[in-house]
């Protein structure tokens, strides 16, 4: 008789957490996100926030993945996905120079089409009158021509890291700071 009401009390319970497990999920906000088309990060908003923007020319495109030439010589591979925004419909194509969002693990946020233009981070290594010297993450000296209608965003001087956006033929159209590198090697 005992064994007979523990087995009953066991299966009432049970039974009990079937029915409650479905109305404990649905008193969880959903958050929209479908497998597997998430930055993998596990932080969906923090990657959000520390995504940067990226112009370039697309040197390869196909099946959700472009390589993009970043400055002359850098390419970033980045991929794209259903969370992925394209403006006015816009995939991109072989040849494109583009702007696009870029989360720290390489999804595209969002892509659009753009003015041939590069773009680049680093350590400023001279200041002249009319241009900047900058060496990029990957090593690379880069001259930044500065003009009338160069787009500053502070005074920098020799050794201040730096984001930089500019023509094929050096001419700077921004500077601004560059946020702290993200990982474990950031500051």
């Amino acid at each position: 008789m005992k064994i007979q009401t523990m087995g009953r009390s066991m299966l009432t319970m049970f039974s009990a957490l079937l029915l409650a497990a479905p109305l404990y999920a649905a008193d969880k906000p959903s958050t929209g996100v479908v497998p597997g088309d998430t930055p993998q990060t596990g932080d969906e908003q923090r990657s959000k926030q520390d995504a940067e923007m990226v112009r370039g020319k697309i040197l390869k495109a196909g099946d959700g993945s472009y390589m993009i030439e970043t400055s002359p010589g850098t390419q970033v591979t980045v991929r794209s996905g259903r969370s992925t925004k394209f403006e006015s419909d816009y995939k991109g194509m072989e040849g494109d120079w583009v702007e696009a969002l870029i989360s720290p693990d390489m999804h595209v946020e969002s892509l659009k089409k753009s003015t041939p233009a590069y773009s680049a981070e680093g350590h400023v290594l001279t200041v002249g009158k009319e241009f900047f010297v900058v060496k990029d993450s990957a090593g690379k000296e880069i001259r930044l021509n500065i003009g009338k209608d160069t787009l500053f965003d502070g005074n920098y001087k020799v050794g201040d890291r730096i984001k930089a956006e500019f023509t094929p033929d050096g001419q700077a159209l921004s500077i601004k700071p560059a946020k702290p590198p993200v990982g474990p090697s950031g500051a």
